[in-house]
C-alpha cells in the first residue's frame, strides 16, 4: 500500500477508535443521569466508570483486530517472498546444470 493510503487508513483507525470509546462513555452517562433525575440516586459516577472501562475493551478489541489483519498480510507477503526466491534458486540451478 502507498505512503497515502496507509495515512488515510491510520486516521480512519483513530477514528473507529474514538467513537468507540466515546459512544458507551456518553451512553453510560446519559443514562446516569437520567435515572439521577428520575430517582434522586447517584447512578452517574458508577455507569461512567462502565462506561470507560466499556469503551477501552472496545478499543482494546478494535486495534487487536487490526494488528493481527496486518500481521496476517505481513506474514503471506513473507511466504510469497520466499516461494519467489525459491523457484528462482531452482531455475538458476536448473539453468546451471544445463551449462
Amino acid at each position: 500500500m502507498s505512503q497515502g493510503g496507509s495515512g488515510l487508513r491510520n486516521i480512519v483507525l483513530i477514528s473507529q477508535v474514538a467513537i468507540a470509546v466515546m459512544v458507551p462513555i456518553f451512553l453510560c452517562v446519559a443514562v446516569g443521569v437520567w435515572l439521577d433525575n428520575k430517582f434522586g440516586t447517584w447512578f452517574t459516577l458508577p455507569l461512567l466508570i462502565i462506561g470507560v472501562l466499556a469503551g477501552g475493551r472496545n478499543a482494546y478489541v478494535l486495534v487487536m483486530n487490526v494488528v493481527s489483519q496486518d500481521e496476517k498480510a505481513r506474514k503471506k507477503r513473507l511466504e510469497e517472498d520466499i516461494k519467489r526466491k525459491v523457484a528462482k534458486a531452482n531455475h538458476d540451478n536448473d539453468n546451471a546444470k544445463e551449462n
